[in-house]
């Protein structure tokens, strides 16, 4: 019976490989087992890997296109190009390379307990 489960838990798990998460012993398991400072494997539900992906991809994509609409309208409309739209306009593109390169970054950080 014992080596059914185990074969069972192999199929499951789609290898030989079992998850951290994903033991018959319910002990806790390490990101890198093979190093002793690991840290601990964190759980979360496919469900909540997927919500927390949409709402950072969300607000990195909204960033983006609102830092996008200020740039274009300050730089197309001649009139808008006084000293103090200016520094909006810089102000605007610095907030444009957060919503391109920090926000996903953090995020998956955030989102992925073992990556560093």
């Amino acid at each position: 019976m014992k080596g059914q489960k185990g074969e069972q838990s192999k199929l499951l798990t789609g290898g030989d490989l079992l998850m951290a998460y994903e033991t018959e012993d319910h002990e806790t398991q390490y990101c890198f087992p093979a190093i002793n400072s690991s840290c601990i494997k964190g759980k979360r539900s496919r469900h909540e890997y997927n919500i927390m992906y949409v709402v950072f991809s969300l607000l990195s994509v909204w960033t983006v296109f609102l830092n996008l609409l200020v740039i274009i309208s300050i730089s197309h409309f001649k009139k808008l190009h006084t000293p103090t739209n200016l520094l909006i306009l810089s102000l605007a593109v610095a907030d444009l390379f957060i919503g391109l390169i920090v926000i996903p970054i953090q995020a998956i950080k955030l989102i992925e307990k073992c990556c560093k």
